[in-house]
């Protein structure tokens, strides 16, 4: 399993940018970021919160295994618990059923 360090480097990479634009931008030193990512430190409960937060991921990710699956159950009772987004923009309530709909057409339809 990854150590938070690298999934960080991973991020940071993936959005090109370096361990001093990456504190500038979350508002801590380089020098927190370097030792973060070469497993010298842990980052504290606030910072992970913070790093999360700006690379649209989960504290989970960092801190567990995010190779593996994330299950959402798109049943009747969870489907307004989740937010899916396509092309920037989040699918409405109506969009969700009509996308579950389909795809339960479409494999009744595979099993004719």
């Amino acid at each position: 399993m990854p150590a938070i360090g690298s999934k960080l480097k991973d991020l940071r990479e993936k959005n090109g940018l370096t361990p001093e634009k990456l504190a500038d931008e979350i508002q801590l030193t380089k020098s927190i970021i370097w030792s973060y990512e070469l497993e010298k430190k842990e980052p504290s409960l606030n910072h992970l919160v913070r790093l999360a937060d700006f690379f649209n991921v989960t504290v989970d990710y960092f801190i567990n295994d995010y190779e593996k699956k994330m299950v959402i159950d798109l049943q009747k009772d969870t489907i307004n618990k989740c937010s899916l987004i396509v092309d920037n923009i989040e699918l409405s309530e109506s969009e969700l059923k009509e996308a579950v709909e389909y795809i339960r057409a479409r494999r009744i339809m595979k099993n004719l």
